[in-house]
């Protein structure tokens, strides 16, 4: 696992960041983003369906869109419906001793729960990319 621990510890003390998912080259906004570093239900470090590596925690990012046109893609994307999904990316700016660098984070669809206006999402963070803007 590629996980920057002070990039995310970083990421969750700031406010007010944009964010967007990118999906099938198509990006939606995303509001509501939360990050938190949280136990996951597994007894010992662990490979995931052979996909990705799993410790006893992880960091976790929960957010959500009014796009409703992602709902069809999500049987696509998720962990669990689709046995070829692929990982997903959270894109964002982050100021960094007063240089603005981009933020990746890799990331798999774990759960969604939706309504007739908004799509919340539950994201599982497996790498973090840090880049130039």
């Amino acid at each position: 696992m590629e996980i920057d621990e002070k990039i995310l510890s970083r990421l969750i003390s700031s406010q007010k960041i944009k964010y967007t998912l990118n999906v099938g080259g198509k990006e939606y906004s995303l509001e509501n983003v939360s990050v938190a570093k949280s136990s996951v239900p597994v007894k010992r470090p662990t490979n995931r369906g052979g996909i990705y590596f799993s410790d006893t925690t992880a960091y976790k990012v929960k957010a959500a869109t009014k796009d409703l046109s992602l709902i069809p893609l999500i049987s696509k994307v998720m962990l669990g419906p689709n046995t070829d999904f692929k990982p997903l990316e959270i894109k964002t700016n982050l100021d960094i001793d007063g240089k603005s660098l981009g933020l990746t984070l890799v990331t798999h669809l774990t759960n969604t729960m939706n309504t007739s206006t908004r799509l919340e999402l539950h994201f599982i963070v497996d790498k973090t990319k840090l880049e130039q803007c």
